[in-house]
């Protein structure tokens, strides 16, 4: 039993304290007991904190947790505290300070981050650059949040749909070859990207996959060159399916030719990017360059997913436009 100071107060309650180690490697000191957790430096740990059924303890979230699915999903988001940040958009000490937090959660590339640690707020960081990190993650979280069962039971839901793809692609010895388009038509996802990460558990080769350090840009004859077998974009830029179709120069290319050109589904968030719905990324691609060895029943597998994790289960016009049909 160690006394606690909070930031801008002093507890003569002693609580007692655990030591964890982040994703980062640092050792930190947190409640027994966390009671207010602040994600608004990292949206993300927003959507794993009501995976493992703990949004009551949400003290502090950001503003891009609030869109009309997660009032679906969770209908106090509305009511929980969103900190105030600085012109370039960063969240202010002092209103972390304010919140008092038990747990902040955040990237570690934060810059902030060294701040935070001298005024002995609590921050855990979190490293969620690929599937499998996303599911350490989840794992440290449950940790935290004294959920450690229900992590469990997420992490094997996960488990069981990666053994499946990988059960039925790794005998394939023709691999299809993609293309994924992020800001723009010629940008795209090298081999350190979370894109590539599902590119290669859904049994693809990210053609891409030798560039690194952030979004790479190419030329089209690059494109051309590689040839890709398939083309998915996200949804975070200016690319279409239809911006593929209209270059004519690009007619040459197997997936424009066989029209295998999509928009990755979205729903709280992107389907590609390192958050639990990308499981349902992995799952629907995997689906889309194997059609004949993966069988997973789509809007099945969608409603089964969000009323395990998140506890709500989509009508069937979500779906429809998740899927863009």
């Amino acid at each position: 039993m160690l006394l606690i100071v909070k930031p801008g107060i002093i507890s003569k309650q002693k609580i007692e304290i655990r030591t964890i180690v982040d994703m980062a490697g640092v050792k930190v000191q947190i409640p027994y007991e966390v009671q207010r957790v602040v994600t608004a430096m990292y949206p993300i740990a927003t959507q794993l904190v009501i995976l493992l059924e703990s949004q009551s303890k949400l003290a502090g979230i950001s503003d891009f947790d609030v869109n009309d699915t997660m009032k679906k999903i969770f209908p106090r988001i509305e009511s929980v505290y969103r900190p105030l940040r600085h012109g370039n958009g960063d969240v202010t000490v002092e209103e972390i300070m304010k919140i008092k937090p038990d747990v902040l959660f955040l990237s570690k590339h934060n810059p902030q981050n060294a701040n935070l640690a001298k005024l002995g707020i609590p921050a855990v960081f979190l490293t969620l650059e690929s599937p499998k990190q996303l599911m350490q993650g989840i794992t440290l979280v449950g940790e935290i949040l004294q959920k450690k069962e229900r992590s469990l039971r997420v992490i094997n839901y996960f488990k069981e749909k990666l053994d499946y793809i990988y059960g039925k692609t790794a005998k394939i010895n023709s691999k299809k070859r993609v293309y994924y388009a992020g800001p723009n038509m010629l940008s795209t996802a090298g081999g350190d990207f979370y894109q590539n990460y599902i590119i290669e558990y859904a049994g693809g080769i990210n053609v891409a996959q030798e560039y690194s350090g952030g979004w790479s840009n190419i030329s089209v004859e690059q494109l051309i060159a590689w040839n890709p077998d398939f083309i998915f974009i996200g949804n975070y830029g200016t690319a279409r399916v239809k911006n593929f179709f209209d270059d004519k120069r690009l007619g040459v290319i197997s997936a424009v030719r066989m029209k295998e050109v999509y928009k990755s589904p979205h729903y709280i968030g992107g389907w590609d990017v390192p958050n639990p719905e990308s499981i349902l990324g992995i799952m629907w691609l995997a689906n889309k360059l194997y059609p004949n060895e993966i069988s997973f029943d789509m809007p099945l597998e969608i409603k089964k997913f969000y009323a395990f994790c998140y506890g709500y289960t989509p009508d069937d016009n979500d779906i429809s436009k998740m899927l863009g049909q």
